[in-house]
């Protein structure tokens, strides 16, 4: 309705305006065509004047001088007297009038005198019959020059007439057509604006919608959180040009908010962030989209984006009702209605997917996570192992690999309980966890079985390790447990005892029984006697060893 309101306004305007121009010069025609008939009315009134004095000195001279007959002849004088006055001011301005005015005038004067001599000579007696005839012809002439300019007068005025009524016709049209022509004009290059500008939303229209179907397409393709992290942001970016997007997200443990997209090293969301709890986030607390400024007052401030510079505004991540993150987008003005909808229809189509890739991630995570001891289990073990051994392999560097078990672990739980057994061996996570480096690797791979891979690390310095770890097992403090823990370690290095993963894991489990063998609570090294063979056509490497220190 709206759009149809403001044409129709124009419309209105333009139909108002002509209408106002008609009557206009309706009115000008009215005026000049009473104007011109009170002119014609003036000439006949002077022609009429001097036909009355014309009959009245008639009828005065044809009865023998009876003064009665000369009332006509006397008010014909003071009409005519009138009338010339109306007659030469409508005469003004135009030199042709003029002339015929004067001309007629002189005629006048002329005959009004013939007839008062005239009046004057039967007044005072009987002239002779020649001077009558004479003055009598004389009279003629005058009165029919009189009648002829007269005439002419008329005829001019009549002419003014027109030619004043076709000029207001000629400007009326000229002025009509013109605001036609005008309003149509504007008309035309209004519809021609609004019709660009149609156009232009619809290939912006167009454009967003090919942006989208790219973004559903490839959101729906990547493999990982952190791709699709990397996609949103990129997306947004594009989308809103000189603005900045970052996905915030909940940690693993939901008690803080973290940037899952990088984050540059001047960045005001680094210090806003730290140690930030999920709730600080006014877009996370009320499930709903925030915008923060300077030039607007919120009634809460958010601790995230408050003190951010330009204007911030972030939009929740929320699927089925859980509220799993939110996107934060920075720019210098605050988003408007388009920006605003291109926000919403870019996290609503990657918020499930989020939320889909986070689920998969966490299953994933307990898939391959040892509930217990929060290490990694045997699957996810054998998946490093296989490629720890494959980087060895190729940058000719050393992998130790040390299983150990613990020592006397059933008893454990006969005497004191799984409870204890299951304290025992959650102390023996914590304590790998307290004591290998950032690169090593720890894995619980069965009941009471583990094994740590340490990169680049030599056979004297894997016994190091080991000698370490065996160590800090037996000062672990378990409740209700008085003995201390101990384990037997075996210990197995690529390429001093194998070429490949499944030999390397092989030779350190038996050096490890070997361990068990020997008295427990102690560290053994694979020996060549060991009865597994090697497989054929494995190539043994050599590298030079380097000695870490630890």
């Amino acid at each position: 309705m709206s759009n149809l309101r403001r044409p129709l306004s124009y419309l209105l305007i333009a139909v108002t305006v002509v209408a106002a121009v008609l009557v206009f010069a309706f009115q000008v025609q009215r005026r000049a065509a009473v104007t011109a008939a009170r002119q014609t009315e003036s000439a006949v009134a002077e022609l009429t004047a001097m036909l009355d004095q014309e009959t009245g000195m008639r009828g005065f001279l044809l009865n023998n001088g009876g003064e009665d007959f000369l009332a006509p002849y006397l008010s014909g004088q003071g009409a005519y007297a009138q009338a010339r006055i109306e007659v030469g001011r409508d005469a003004a301005g135009d030199r042709t009038s003029m002339r015929l005015a004067t001309a007629e005038e002189a005629a006048a004067r002329a005959w009004q005198d013939l007839a008062a001599d005239r009046i004057a000579a039967r007044r005072r007696g009987s002239p002779d019959s020649q001077t009558t005839a004479a003055q009598a012809g004389l009279g003629k002439q005058l009165m029919d020059q009189f009648r002829s300019l007269n005439a002419q007068l008329r005829t001019r005025l009549d002419q003014r007439r027109d030619a004043t009524l076709r000029l207001i016709s000629t400007v009326s049209t000229i002025a009509v057509v013109g605001l036609a022509t005008l309003f149509g004009l504007v008309g035309f290059l209004r519809l021609q604006r609004q019709t660009r500008r149609r156009l232009s939303r619809g290939e912006t229209e167009l454009a967003y919608r090919v942006r989208q179907r790219e973004f559903s397409d490839l959101i729906q393709a990547v493999d990982s959180e952190e791709e699709a992290h990397q996609l949103v942001e990129h997306h947004l970016q594009r989308s809103l040009p000189g603005a900045t997007a970052t996905v915030l997200t909940r940690n693993n443990s939901d008690n803080r908010l973290q940037a899952a997209t990088d984050l540059r090293a001047d960045s005001a969301l680094n210090q806003a962030l730290a140690g930030c709890d999920p709730r600080a986030c006014l877009a996370i607390r009320l499930g709903r989209a925030h915008q923060d400024g300077n030039e607007h007052e919120e009634l809460i401030s958010c601790k995230v984006c408050s003190h951010l510079p330009g204007s911030a505004s972030c939009q929740p991540l929320l699927v089925a009702g859980k509220v799993i993150g939110s996107v934060l987008i920075q720019q210098p003005l605050r988003l408007n209605e388009t920006d605003h909808r291109t926000v919403v229809d870019i996290i609503a189509q990657a918020a499930p997917v989020l939320a889909n890739l986070k689920t998969l991630a966490i299953a994933e995570n307990r898939a391959a996570t040892d509930a217990l001891t929060g290490l990694p289990n045997r699957r996810a073990m054998h998946d490093t192992l296989k490629r720890m051994a494959a980087h060895a392999g190729r940058s000719a560097q050393p992998l130790a690999a040390i299983a150990f078990d613990l020592d006397h672990f059933k008893t454990i739980n006969d005497r004191h309980g799984h409870e204890t057994g299951d304290a025992a061996l959650s102390a023996v996570g914590e304590c790998l966890r307290e004591n290998l480096r950032g690169s090593d690797f720890a894995a619980r791979i069965g009941g009471e079985e583990f094994l740590v891979l340490a990169p680049d690390t030599d056979l004297t310095g894997a016994r190091l390790l080991a000698e370490k770890l065996r160590e800090a097992l037996t000062h672990e403090v378990i409740p209700h447990l008085l003995e201390p823990i101990t384990a037997s370690f075996g210990i197995a290095v690529i390429p001093d005892h194998a070429a490949n993963f499944e030999m390397l894991l092989r030779r350190a489990d038996r050096a490890s029984y070997l361990a068990k063998e020997r008295g427990r609570n102690r560290v053994e090294t694979a020996t060549d006697d060991d009865p597994t063979p090697a497989p054929a056509g494995v190539h043994q490497l050599r590298p030079v060893i380097r000695q870490p220190t630890r």
